[in-house]
């Protein structure tokens, strides 16, 4: 009798199938772009991105608590030590790219195709590249007041 090592084949389709609204979410707001904006109207369209957006991050947030409730005491280290240095090194990273011309070179075309004026027209790729610093500075700010608040909800919940 030989020893087989059990397949991942199952926990890769749970997998794609876990994934697989952040897909239709995404295809289907790219899609309906144009016509939810003539619809509703910029406002009300930036207000669906933002609910869609919030939606993805608390879905993102179920999958992760409901694998991290099957994991033993080390695969539960291992993925602390893993959440403990990937924000700071994501953070270095994203900052490293922004010096990246080919990056930048996406990004700006990224927003001239979905965000900018449209097609055709000419974005500045240094307001790019600003705009995008500030947005990642105002996340990284955020992320430092969340992690104050929630410390203090934890020390408060232990007293």
């Amino acid at each position: 009798m030989s020893s087989k090592p059990a397949s991942n084949e199952p926990k890769m389709g749970r997998l794609a199938l876990g994934l697989l609204p952040f897909a239709l979410l995404v295809v289907a707001l790219a899609a309906a772009k144009t016509w939810l904006k003539a619809t509703i109207g910029a406002t009300m369209f930036d207000l669906v991105v933002a609910a869609v957006t919030i939606s993805a991050m608390g879905y993102a947030n179920y999958l992760f608590v409901r694998y991290h409730r099957g994991l033993d005491e080390v695969h539960k280290a291992s993925a602390e030590f893993a959440a403990q240095w990937s924000m700071p090194a994501g953070q270095a990273a994203f900052v490293l790219l922004l010096f990246l011309p080919p990056f930048r070179d996406l990004m700006t075309s990224l927003v001239i195709e979905f965000g900018g004026p449209g097609p055709g027209t000419t974005v500045d790729r240094s307001v790019v590249v600003f705009a995008m610093a500030l947005g990642f500075m105002g996340v990284v700010m955020l992320q430092a007041v969340a992690t104050l608040v929630f410390n203090v909800i934890w020390w408060k919940s232990k007293q």
